[in-house]
Parts: structure tokens; sequence; C-alpha cells
């Protein structure tokens, strides 16, 4: 996994912020003007998130959008349908399943909403 890159997550969850695809591009050395270098910045993402939910933790990489639709790309969506936390069939479309993952990412990453949220 690409710690710069999970670091940068990880900041940007503390902070309650989100950040584009071409602002972390540069950070771990992809051009994302080319196919492979999407697919590339995809698959690192992918792995970021892959890693957390098998460590029980919500998807970080839901802190990454585009810029043009302010939400994750559908690489997010195929690979939380793989993961096994969004079912494209189940109630939920998919601006509301990244809309409550993405709160979960700011609880999970924020340590003063954590211990709010467990005295309610």
């Amino acid at each position: 996994m690409n710690q710069l890159l999970y670091n940068k997550l990880k900041e940007v969850a503390r902070s309650r912020s989100i950040i584009t695809y071409a602002e972390i591009a540069p950070l771990v050395g992809v051009d994302i003007r080319t196919s492979l270098g999407r697919r590339e910045i995809g698959r690192l993402i992918a792995e970021v998130c892959a890693y957390e939910v098998e460590h029980g933790r919500p998807m970080l990489g839901s802190v990454v959008v585009r810029k043009d639709t302010s939400m994750p790309g559908d690489g997010y969506f195929k690979g939380a349908c793989r993961l096994g936390q969004f079912d494209p069939v189940g109630k939920k479309d998919k601006r509301a399943f990244w809309a409550e993952e993405l709160e979960r990412v700011y609880v999970y990453w924020t340590p003063s909403l954590k211990r709010t949220q467990r005295r309610s």
C-alpha cells in the first residue's frame, strides 16, 4: 500500500474534508490525464479501501472525489461492491451510500467525534 497516499487520506478525513483525484495524483506520481494514470490512481485507492475494510474500518477512499461531480468515480462503487460494502440493487443509491460512508470515515478518523458518539 502506498503510505504517502494513506497518510494523506487520513489527514483529509481528520479535517472532515474531501480531495480530488487530481489533487492526490501528483503525490503518488500519477498522471490522471491518461487512462493508465486514472486506472493506477483507482487501483491505489482501492488498495487503501480494501486494507481499511479488512481491518474493520470504513472505506478511507471515500474522501476522494471527481472534480466535476464532487463524488467518487465509478471504480469506487465497483470496489465497494467487491468488498461487500455496497449493493447496487439494494435500497441505497450511490450518493446515499457514499454520504453515509464518508460520514463513517469522518467519525472514525476524528477522535473528538468518536468520543461524542460513544456518549450518545
